[in-house]
């Protein structure tokens, strides 16, 4: 027990010294209620066993004390030696004996622990902080102390959350009540004045035991109820720890940073309110000014560990309203502790002021990233955060020292995570003033820009509050496009050659990280639409933090404000100040959760019609009635003054420039405009100077002198009428106004030599007020005015303020100056902003609908394109890391998903089609591992996406082709030109020497020698390669290809064909085709892998649906129609043959009555018969459909009226051969196979008639005549036999 207690730890570690541990308090009970609200008030009887431990821990530490207290130290000796005779006699002479001590309970038998903590909860606070000086310690006291900031918002009324149970408060008075019955341990009060002398005696020695007492005595619960004067005993001692906080001795640091955080953390101790305080800031200022790490480390830790507590309270069932205010007030006074300015120039890093910042911003973040429910919740604190740390926020989010600014966006960050609800404006206004332009800025730093491209990565990792950005800023009509701009903003970092920082390695670094930002954008959004569609929920708009279980109880979250700020309004600190109360507009307004309606958002109409809205902006700085039409014809802008008017002061991104010219006009329209925008400008209660200030700040001058007089003229009227008395009449303020505008040019014109003086301005304005004089010193004040502060409108401000930073580039030391003034005028502008947003509604969005992701993708698609082609560009070469490469490749696919995903053609084409680009198949370029990887990256897409990607089949299936002639290069293959090009052929006619039409196997699945023959397509129209620059650079292509690629993967394509669905495999082939005409078109380097891959597809999706094999069918039987009327012989050929093994293979499949497919099936065929111009062609279809007849005529149904058909155009045929050949075929068909003709003889009968009618062939015709005898002679038989059967079929041939 002594050691682990009594003996101080060692001084070699950070760790804090931790009291013992005390059961939780018990719930104060109905009895104790009352026991606390009667009338008797008798301090309990002492224990002697808790008094006999008291005076022990007294008694040895003032021995010690005594020992070595110096004699002139009288009065501390004389009260040692008093409290030890005292101590004396109540142990009958004898001081007691550690043998004696037991193990009471730290906190005493009585009062019950409960009643000790619910007497803290309800105490009262009063001990001010004392300011401190001398050294390092007056400087870190000035930084502890408050600053004189005015008037400043007062603070919130704290209740108890449980109020609604205890509407009387009868439990709060319960505890003032136990407050006041606990009495100290007796004696207590009079053995705590040497000690306090001890401290203050100023001597470390004596100091450091005094202070470990008091450490001892606090974690035992003695320091307890009030003393003289009705103060609180805990206070009287915290005071008397605190104030040997200037001592320099790391052994009294230790104990004061130890003795704080025993009773601060204590269970049983009440530490509240200003002692509080005096606590924080005492380990703060012990953190401050000491020069011992490990004194540093131990007071960061136990800030550390009391904020855990006092936030922990907060958390806890049943939390007070006492712990609510500790809470409050030790988060508000980091908050203005980081917002301490730093004295210029900038510290360094050791400075306390710096160190300052740093550790407030710490703490702070470490109280965001670990609250809990009720500080999240809380009205009181997120009035506080929007009060005090936004504010934090701004000022340290611009800083120039990296720890800071990294700080405060990990704040931010957090802020976004947990606080987005509530801060929706206050985030949006960070985002655009602060982060955005940042990366925009061409003043601020690597390491600023570095920071906060981390920051964003941080962000884009989180799918949900991605999206939720998106719908709540970019889909918001009156806020700015926070994810548009974002992506914007990112990508002009990868795409600029402009210096982002001081070495091109950061530089390097910066477009690096924003690469990899902008990729985690994509996976964050493929992430998240995955994620919805897991979950089944199409729903609309669901509260934060909930997910719908179904669509129907999905709904809209609105967070809508104002609501007064949680202001106490009379009494609590600070009470009276700041015109920040309730209805102030600086206060805030609040936000809370309402469920607004189960009608789904149309995100994506808003988002179009911002986009429609910026476009009229653009239209308008262009030709403002043209961009006004516009506005009124697309966006619904109403066709009256007041409206038009209004768009033109509250639209972001007007042109000055082109408002000033369109209120200017003379239409009558126009005039009406400019009265409307004038009279809503408020000009009461201003000097002349300043309401012309005030009017000219919204647009610019035209300079047309017309234009100026009637915007002039609805000034004077309207200033007039507002400050009547200032002027005789409307006259006097027009007059002056034109004079004042002359005299600021006259002032501020670098082409104007002679300038006005103060004398000629007021002769110049003399007799203009109704023929009488303005008085002299009113004229006088008005030409100062002017001529020492120019009339600027604020859009004429930043372009000097840019035009500046461009001249001034070069020097650093002038850059960080420029950045200085460029963040004061970033902060400015915000904190206008959070007042201007402070009043107005707010609500809030969180979807977990899937189709918001396509105006997501919509709005950032060509940032996305454009950054990640710069690692594809030319001017890298393959010295890029191969990581960096894949990552960028992830970002391609990951942007064709999602287009492919929703539909979106222009924006999946795009990408596959640089993704092709950057393969350089048929470029003429030699290819590395960058083009390796895009070429790989649209195998995968086509085997993963393969569903969704509509026309870019086009662009995959031309890779395919052109890596298929690559490879047969690489392989040492015999190219498709030397088989089907006569010269190049081993001297064989008609057919000879090709290779099997139908090699890859229709019956089979292709085999690997010929599945290696796969690949290539050209990016552009094919490109001549006749040089032999090209064939070197082929060659070395080829090489790599092989080695690089497996073309398993490229089989998987086209066998995979059959899992796509209906309308991709229409797309699929419809693609494939186009491709193989590029093929079998090339001039002088035919190819016929496609065709061959044609083949296979239909092969493997020959066993589909009919309705989906007959749109299949209707493509391929158009392609197989045209193929096979091509030029070269061997094509065409070819083409014939594989038709001819689809058919086989088709009239595999059973077809039942009534149905036509094989009738539409062998159709091509008989196209073919009657366009092919070929002898060899017909000759071919003539073989072809005899071995279909030999080999498949039990399965043959509507088929015969084609094969009737084919026969019919040979019949025709002027060439003997021909028209022999289908004789012949006829003939032997209906001898044959009479029987399986069914329903088509007299198709059959028409087909033998028509050779009957070929006079120049005098023989086939006699043939004929003998056949079709014979054929009528079957008829008639057939029909004796089956009655009526064949009956209309004999008739005919008879007649023939």
């Amino acid at each position: 027990f002594f050691s682990r207690v009594l003996v101080r730890p060692a001084l070699a570690s950070a760790s804090l010294y931790t009291a013992p541990a005390h059961p939780p308090p018990a719930p104060m009970t109905t009895e104790t209620r009352t026991a606390a609200a009667g009338p008797s008030r008798t301090a309990p009887v002492a224990d002697p066993l808790e008094q006999k431990t008291l005076h022990i821990f007294v008694s040895r530490a003032l021995q010690k004390i005594l020992r070595e207290a110096p004699k002139k130290y009288t009065e501390l000796r004389k009260a040692c030696i008093e409290v030890i005779e005292e101590l004396k006699a109540v142990g009958d002479g004898q001081l007691p004996a550690e043998a004696d001590l037991a193990a009471p309970s730290p906190t005493g038998p009585t009062p019950s622990a409960a009643q000790l903590q619910q007497a803290a909860a309800g105490a009262e606070a009063a001990a001010a902080v004392e300011a401190e000086e001398g050294g390092a310690g007056a400087e870190a006291a000035a930084i502890l102390s408050p600053a004189p900031s005015g008037r400043e918002p007062a603070t919130p009324s704290f209740s108890s959350p449980d109020h609604d149970a205890d509407p009387d408060g009868t439990a709060a008075a319960a505890a003032r009540m136990a407050l006041d019955d606990v009495a100290p341990v007796p004696g207590t009060d009079r053995y705590f004045v040497p000690l306090r002398l001890a401290c203050e005696s100023k001597l470390p020695r004596i100091m450091e035991v005094s202070l470990h007492c008091i450490q001892k005595i606090i974690a035992y619960g003695y320091v307890r109820g009030k003393v003289a004067g009705e103060k609180p005993f805990v206070d009287v001692v915290m005071e008397t720890i605190c104030s040997c906080k200037d001592e320099e001795d790391k052994e009294v640091q230790l104990q004061i940073v130890q003795a704080v955080n025993t009773a601060v953390t204590s269970a049983v101790t009440a530490v509240h309110d200003t002692t509080l305080l005096l606590a924080v800031k005492t380990c703060f200022y012990i953190y401050l000014v000491s020069k011992n790490g490990t004194i540093q480390k131990t007071a960061n830790a136990t800030l550390t560990q009391m904020l855990d507590v006092v936030f922990a309270r907060l958390e806890s069932p049943g939390a007070s309203s006492m712990a609510q205010k500790d809470a409050f007030l030790v988060f508000r006074s980091l908050c203005k502790l980081s917002m301490k300015p730093l004295p210029e120039p900038l510290p360094a890093d050791d400075s306390i002021e710096l160190r300052s910042k740093l550790l407030s911003l710490q703490l702070l973040y470490s109280i965001i990233a670990s609250s809990g429910e009720r500080f999240r919740g809380g009205e009181k604190f997120v009035w506080a955060i929007r009060q005090y740390l936004c504010l934090s926020l701004l000022k340290n989010g611009v800083s120039p020292i990296p720890a800071i600014l990294q700080l405060s966006l990990d704040i931010f960050v957090t802020l976004i995570k947990y606080f987005k609800a509530h801060l929706k404006s206050e985030i949006g206004v960070f985002f655009s003033n602060i982060l955005l332009r940042i990366l925009e800025s061409s003043n601020s730093s690597g390491p600023q820009k570095r920071l906060t491209i981390q920051a964003l990565r941080v962000l884009v990792a989180e799918p949900q509050l991605m999206v939720d950005l998106f719908l709540n800023y970019d889909c918001d009509l009156e806020g700015k496009g926070i994810f548009t701009s974002m992506c914007d903003g990112l990508s002009r970092l990868t795409l600029t050659l402009q210096a982002l920082s001081e070495t091109t390695e950061q530089d390097a670094q910066l477009k690096q990280l924003a690469l990899e930002t902008l990729v985690a954008i994509a996976d964050s959004m493929v992430a998240w639409e995955r994620d919805v569609k897991a979950e089944g929920a199409g729903a609309a708009v669901t509260p934060v933090g909930q997910r719908p279980p179904s669509i129907a109880d999905s709904s809209s979250v609105s967070m809508v404000g104002p609501e007064p700020s949680p202001v106490h309004r009379g009494g609590g600190e600070a009470a009276g100040e700041a015109g920040q109360s309730p209805g102030g507009g600086e206060a805030g307004g609040e936000v809370t959760a309402v469920v607004a309606s189960r009608e789904s958002v149309d995100f994506e109409a808003m988002f179009h019609r911002k986009h429609e809205v910026h476009e009229g902006v653009i239209k308008f700085n262009m030709k403002p009635k043209r961009g006004i039409r516009y506005l009124r014809e697309v966006c619904g802008l109403e066709d009256t003054p007041q409206a038009v008017a209004r768009f033109l002061r509250e639209t972001d991104g007007l042109d000055k420039r082109a408002v000033g010219d369109y209120l200017g006009e003379g239409e009558d329209f126009c005039k009406q405009v400019l009265y409307a925008y004038v009279d809503s400008i408020d000009f009461a209660n201003l000097t002349f100077d300043q309401a012309l200030r005030r009017f000219l700040t919204h647009f610019w001058l035209p300079g047309e002198a017309q234009k100026i007089d009637r915007m002039m003229e609805k000034f004077a009227e309207r200033y007039c009428s507002q400050n009547e008395g200032v002027f005789a009449n409307a006259d006097t303020a027009y007059v002056l106004a034109y004079s004042l505008i002359m005299l600021n040019t006259d002032a501020h014109s670098s082409q104007i030599k002679k300038k006005m003086t103060q004398q000629e301005f007021v002769n110049m304005n003399r007799g203009i007020n109704d023929s009488g004089d303005l008085p002299t010193p009113f004229l006088e004040s008005l030409y100062q005015a002017i001529t020492t502060n120019e009339i600027k409108i604020k859009e004429m401000m930043e372009h000097e303020r840019r035009a500046a930073a461009a001249s001034n580039d070069a020097a650093r030391t002038s850059r960080s100056k420029l950045f200085n003034l460029e963040s004061a005028i970033m902060v400015k502008e915000s904190q206008e902003l959070f007042k201007a947003k402070a009043r107005k509604r707010a609500v809030y969005h969180s979807s977990r609908n899937v189709e918001h992701a396509r105006p997501m993708f919509e709005a950032c698609w060509c940032a996305l394109l454009a950054s990640w082609s710069t690692i594809m560009e030319e001017r890298y070469d393959d010295a890029v890391p191969v990581e960096l490469v894949a990552l960028v490749m992830r970002g391609f696919a990951n942007a064709v998903h999602i287009a492919a995903e929703f539909g979106m053609a222009t924006e999946r084409d795009a990408f596959v089609t640089m993704l092709a680009k950057y393969t350089y198949l048929d470029s003429g370029k030699t290819m590395g591992g960058r083009n390796i990887e895009a070429f790989k990256t649209i195998l995968s897409l086509a085997l993963t996406d393969g569903d969704h990607l509509g026309g870019a089949w086009a662009q995959v299936l031309k890779c395919l082709s052109e890596f298929q002639r690559l490879h047969m290069i690489g392989t040492g293959a015999k190219t498709d030109a030397s088989i089907f090009f006569p010269a190049a052929r081993a001297g064989a006619n008609g057919a000879a020497g090709l290779p099997p039409p139908g090699a890859p196997g229709l019956v089979s699945p292709p085999s690997g020698r010929l599945t290696a023959r796969q690949q290539s397509i050209l990016i552009q129209p094919a490109r001549v390669r006749n040089s032999s620059k090209d064939a070197e650079v082929e060659a070395v292509n080829s090489a790599t290809m092989v080695d690089s690629v497996d073309v398993v993967a490229i089989d998987r394509i086209f066998s995979g064909s059959a899992q796509l669905n209906a309308d991709a495999i229409v797309e699929f082939v419809t693609h494939l085709c186009a491709v193989s005409r590029e093929e079998l078109d090339a001039a002088g380097d035919p190819q016929v892998y496609s065709l061959q891959k044609i083949v296979e597809v239909a092969y493997y999706n020959m066993s589909r649906v009919r309705l989906v094999w007959a749109r299949i069918w209707e493509v391929l039987s158009e392609f197989f129609a045209e193929v096979g009327q091509h030029p070269n012989l061997s094509i065409a050929m070819y083409a014939v043959d594989s038709l001819r093994q689809l058919a086989t293979k088709f009239l595999e499949r059973e077809e039942l009555l009534n149905y036509q497919f094989q009738r539409e099936f062998l159709k091509p065929f008989q196209d073919l018969m009657g366009a092919a111009k070929s002898v060899e062609v017909r000759d071919l279809i003539l073989v072809c459909l005899g071995h279909m007849v030999q080999s498949r005529a039990r399965s043959i149904r509507s088929g015969w009226s084609s094969l009737f058909g084919v026969l019919s155009l040979a019949a025709a045929d002027p060439l003997s051969s021909v028209a022999k050949a289908g004789f012949d075929l006829a003939r032997d068909t209906v001898r044959e196979h009479f029987a399986l003709i069914g329903d088509h003889h007299a198709e059959g009968v028409s087909c033998i008639a028509g050779y009957l009618r070929q006079r120049p062939h005098v023989d086939i015709a006699l043939s004929a005549a003998h056949c079709l005898a014979d054929y009528a002679k079957l008829l008639h038989a057939a029909a004796a036999a089956d009655g009526a059967t064949g009956a209309a079929a004999g008739g005919a041939a008879g007649g023939t």
